[in-house]
């Protein structure tokens, strides 16, 4: 009886991590990693090559929910950035249409899914590691993630038909039409990147917590 028990409290411990806020280290561990994905996936020639799809919607959002530095949301921003004008700078003419003065557009689509992502912070309950509120923890940050994709994805569509410049015969209603098939698309990928990056800081902080505290895994 003892040793099931142990074993059921290390499955309930290594759970209960999910709700645990990232230490320091963990986080510019999460912050390097959210950095190389998307310097690989952004740029499209990369992720052409790797056949993957831009993690930055992910980044986001997973920023705003483990990561408590405002400068480090600010340095994804100015990331995607530097990544774009890379983009034009090696294309040419055919990526200038991505600084259209419609590209504050995605710059706000970005701070909807860092905002959605810090929401979802504040619906996690550290100090109750019970099943059902584990549980009841994840639906909120997927109800966060699914607001956060739909309104970053109004906010960079709609920016693209009101201010791009290229879309001034076509109403908003068959624009609508025509983008609304991707929106599938934006919501599977970002949630199959966040569910991966939720995975890794599981893992990250089970291996944290059993290695301060070695006589745990006993």
């Amino acid at each position: 009886m003892k040793t099931i028990a142990h074993h059921s409290d290390l499955k309930a411990s290594s759970l209960a991590t999910f709700l645990d806020k990232p230490t320091p280290s963990a986080q510019l561990m999460l912050f390097a990693v959210l950095i190389l994905s998307m310097a690989a996936t952004r740029y499209h020639h990369f992720s052409a090559v790797l056949h993957i799809a831009d993690t930055s919607w992910a980044a986001f959002f997973l920023a705003g929910l483990y990561l408590r530095a405002r400068w480090m949301f600010v340095a994804l921003m100015g990331l995607a950035v530097v990544i774009d004008l890379a983009a034009v700078w090696t294309d040419g003419l055919g990526m200038t249409g991505c600084f259209s003065p419609a590209y504050p557009g995605l710059l706000l689509a970005y701070g909807a899914l860092w905002g959605a992502g810090r929401l979802s912070r504040h619906s996690m309950r550290e100090d109750e590691p019970a099943l059902a509120t584990i549980l009841a923890t994840i639906l909120a940050v997927i109800g966060w993630l699914a607001l956060g994709v739909i309104a970053a994805f109004a906010l960079s569509n709609l920016s693209f038909w009101a201010w791009s410049g290229h879309f001034a015969d076509l109403s908003l209603g068959d624009y609508l039409q025509r983008v609304m098939g991707y929106l599938g698309r934006y919501m599977a990928s970002t949630s199959f990147y966040v569910g991966l990056g939720l995975g890794v800081m599981i893992v990250a902080q089970t291996l944290t917590i059993r290695l301060s505290n070695p006589k745990a895994a006993h």
